[in-house]
């Protein structure tokens, strides 16, 4: 048996397979709630030291990932760019970590900025990434900085 597979261009050119494409691609709204959710639940349960340890590590590996898109399909100079995004990135969670927490939810914010500076749309020089990838990585960006406040702030962290 084959399957039919049906290859579409999208504005910039990019070729996107449709019927074998993931979960996340088809349903990126839903799943980035789904993603989002289940990134922040823990820090309902854990100690302030793990919670603000979690959210360093996760902000740090979630903006990480475009330099993989850098690798996989990039230019020396995306793989520059996103190389060192990512180590301000990582740097920002190691501040918040040490000295201001406040500054891993801004993180997750400022990252939320950064996908949005992918989009295809913004004519922005930056690496090529899957269309579904901005809107899925937004919003879980944004669940988890404004749930980390509350959170935090019911805490008596922030």
């Amino acid at each position: 048996m084959s399957s039919s597979v049906a290859v579409q261009l999208d504005h910039s050119g990019h070729a996107h397979q449709h019927g074998n494409a993931s979960v996340f691609a088809r349903r990126p709204i839903l799943t980035g709630v789904a993603v989002g959710i289940g990134s922040l639940a823990p820090h309902f349960f854990l100690p302030v030291q793990a919670s603000l340890g979690f959210a360093a590590v996760l902000i740090a590996l979630i903006a990480g990932i475009y330099f993989g898109f850098a690798v996989m399909n990039g230019s020396a100079r995306d793989q520059f760019v996103e190389f060192n995004v990512t180590g301000l990135f990582a740097v920002t969670a190691l501040l918040g970590l040490l000295l201001w927490p406040i500054l891993l939810a801004l993180a997750y914010f400022g990252h939320a900025l950064w996908d949005l500076a992918h989009h295809n749309k913004s004519r922005l020089s930056l690496v090529k990434i899957p269309t579904w990838y901005v809107p899925w990585c937004v919003v879980i960006d944004v669940i988890i900085g404004v749930g980390l406040i509350a959170i935090w702030t019911a805490h008596g962290i922030l």
